[in-house]
């Protein structure tokens, strides 16, 4: 039986304010099996708390949140769909990056951010986030974290979570309001056929969604939406008829 290597390597920051850059790396390699090897693989890229090449907002002046949640939760970690060990993360929706460390103590400094590998994966409610290529509504292709809500026999269903951030405006008299800077969050669902290597975004609409799917399926699909009420720009709805797809 072929042994599987997997190498794992964190570059941990000391990291004060969220949008500090890292003053401190260090290596720290991770078991498998009877070996401890090391590679650049997994964990690579030191924490930062905005875009490269983008100004840092000041995260105290902005209304709504960079993260999806501000504190870390419990997860594990997965390479090539083999279980690495467990760890606590968080997921910067405005960077798109995953934060991880190895305990949720508030005043740990020690805090990475996962590669982005596609082979690389996290637990998010007990299903897979993983660094994914597609391609959105406006034929734009994307690389980013997706979720995977439903991995079935013909279609994949994924959702997308990201935040971005728009600029305040100061008043300059009394008949203009001021604006303060402000993250908003999105999200966005893809499905993926089986044996087609593209993942491509389900619109928010019943009549723009059934036009994604294979004309052979259209017409009871339309049906089945319409007798039970179902609206593609429901999560719940979404998964639902996926599940029925995959019958």
């Amino acid at each position: 039986m072929k042994n599987i290597l997997v190498i794992l390597l964190c570059f941990f920051a000391y990291f004060g304010m969220a949008q500090a850059d890292a003053s401190a790396e260090a290596v720290v390699g991770m078991g498998i099996g009877n070996s401890t090897l090391a590679s650049s693989s997994v964990m690579t890229n030191t924490v930062r708390s905005v875009k490269p090449g983008t100004v840092n907002p000041s995260f105290e002046n902005i209304t709504g949140s960079a993260y999806l949640t501000d504190f870390f939760l419990p997860s594990k970690l997965y390479y090539d769909g083999e279980f690495m060990k467990n760890i606590y993360y968080r997921f910067n929706a405005y960077n798109g990056e995953i934060e991880v460390k190895q305990n949720s103590t508030p005043t740990s400094l020690n805090v990475a951010s996962l590669n982005k590998d596609k082979k690389i994966a996290i637990l998010v409610n007990n299903n897979k986030m993983s660094f994914k290529t597609f391609v959105t509504s406006k034929k734009k292709t994307l690389n980013g974290y997706l979720i995977m809500l439903l991995d079935g026999k013909d279609y994949d269903l994924y959702k997308r979570e990201y935040v971005i951030f728009s600029p305040g405006r100061v008043s300059t008299n009394s008949f203009v309001k001021a604006v303060p800077n402000r993250f908003t969050n999105f999200t966005e669902y893809y499905f993926q056929k089986e044996g087609v290597n593209r993942i491509d975004e389900i619109l928010p609409n019943n009549r723009q969604f059934l036009k994604l799917i294979d004309n052979d399926k259209r017409a009871a699909l339309k049906e089945y939406l319409k007798e039970n009420k179902l609206n593609a720009k429901e999560e719940s709805d979404l998964i639902k008829t996926f599940k029925h797809l995959n019958q």
